[in-house]
């Protein structure tokens, strides 16, 4: 091969692969582009509708008991028995004895008072017969006028009949203290503590132990101030319900009571005590309110009329909430709120009825953004909750944000003709 030719082939296909380049793009369909596809976030909101909210107030507290007694010795003597319910938490009944005491040295008292009031009598009835001889023995003489006091031994009548009282009383005494022996439960209730053992002596005034009713039982419930205003209080026979409720065997068990009266204000905390009773705490014996127990209560208070009533997270720092104008723009509202606890927030004031309130949390807010509203999971339809290029989208379900592309027209190829077989042309 000549020189030349060897240069000059090489040229000529790099030439024809640049012009063959170009030919392929110069022939490529041009893209249709649409335009950019505007998103908007979606969030939800509520519509809101005015009612009444029955506000309710939580606090904390230990039970006690309604009626607590400490039992004390009123005699002197030896513990001779204990009931068998006289233990720890042991249930008794109203007038079963639960400690009894030595009795001879009291029913050996009795037996002497007993003798002192029959001679009292004995000394009476013969005074009563002296001075009935000296009233008839002044007759008999004839005298004038009545007889002395002295004379008819009336001094002595006196005394014998302040011996014989005197003698009664302590008669009386020595029984009572006989009956004291046997120290009784004066309701149905439980034992809280027991201080004796059989056999132990105990002195009078000596305790005994502690016992409590068990026909009802109260809790002490602190409230703040910010509560304060809206508790009722009880008045004119009415009060308000309490619901306490705590963890028993591994579930919420709750009972229901009243708020009965108003403690008063501690001066340290500047909290209100007010006292809740429930009656009957031991009626399901599986699961009974007992004396020590930590309970939360749930106080009914004052029902705020024509508010709404709005999750608490839609609140956004104590004092706006966020609203979807009727443009499907979201615009930033200051509220005052009448109360709120964990869960919800009800408002009096701020709003309309028919607004939509935004429920989605939002961390920066611009006033005017548009949004898509979604209300029970329906999206509403507002005036600038969609853009046109929005509804653009293709029905086979391809993104419209992307460019559409022709489909390529065929090349042009040899005719074909068909022939019969076996013909000549």
């Amino acid at each position: 091969m000549k020189p030349y030719l060897k240069i000059l082939l090489p040229v000529l296909v790099l030439v024809g692969a640049v012009l063959a380049s170009r030919a392929i793009l110069g022939s490529r369909p041009e893209p249709v582009t649409r335009p950019e596809r505007v998103t908007l976030q979606s969030v939800e909101a509520m519509r809101l509708v005015p009612g009444d909210y029955p506000v309710v107030l939580r606090s904390r507290g230990s039970v006690r008991p309604t009626r607590a007694n400490t039992l004390v010795a009123e005699v002197t003597g030896s513990v001779t028995a204990l009931a068998d319910a006289f233990v720890l938490g042991g249930a008794f009944a109203r007038g079963e004895t639960l400690v009894q005491l030595d009795r001879r040295d009291h029913e050996i008292a009795r037996t002497r008072a007993r003798a002192n009031l029959a001679q009292a009598r004995a000394r009476l009835e013969e005074q009563e017969a002296l001075a009935e001889q000296a009233r008839l023995e002044w007759r008999q003489l004839g005298r004038r006028g009545e007889p002395s006091a002295l004379t008819l031994r009336e001094p002595q009548l006196a005394a014998a009949r302040a011996d014989r009282d005197a003698a009664a009383a302590e008669l009386e005494r020595a029984e009572l203290d006989l009956e004291r022996t046997r120290v009784t439960a004066p309701y149905d209730g439980r034992v809280l503590e027991r201080e004796v053992d059989a056999g132990q002596f105990v002195n009078r005034g000596g305790v005994l132990g502690r016992i409590h009713a068990i026909d009802s039982v109260e809790v002490s419930l602190p409230l703040g101030v910010r509560e304060q205003t809206r508790l009722e209080l009880p008045a004119d026979g009415r009060a308000p319900a309490v619901e306490l409720e705590a963890p028993s065997g591994g579930a919420t068990r709750r009972w229901a009571g009243e708020l009965v009266r108003v403690a008063g204000v501690d001066e340290a905390t500047r909290q209100l005590a007010v006292i809740a009773r429930v009656d009957d705490p031991w009626a399901d014996a599986d699961a009974p309110l007992r004396v020590g127990q930590y309970v939360e209560a749930r106080i009914s208070g004052e029902v705020l009329r024509g508010v709404f009533v709005v999750p608490r997270t839609a609140v956004r720092e104590g004092r706006e909430v966020l609203v979807v104008d009727r443009t499907g723009a979201i615009r930033r509202r200051p509220v005052v709120v009448a109360w709120s606890d964990e869960d919800v927030a009800a408002i009096d004031a701020g709003l309309e009825a028919g607004e939509l309130v935004v429920l989605t949390p939002l961390a920066t807010v611009v006033d005017g953004t548009p949004v898509r509203a979604i209300v029970d999971g329906v999206e509403l339809e507002l005036p600038g909750s969609s853009a046109p290029s929005d509804r653009a989208e293709s029905l086979d379900g391809s993104d419209p944000s992307r460019p559409l592309e022709r489909e390529p027209e065929p090349k042009a190829g040899p005719l074909h003709v068909d022939r019969p077989v076996g013909g000549d042309g």
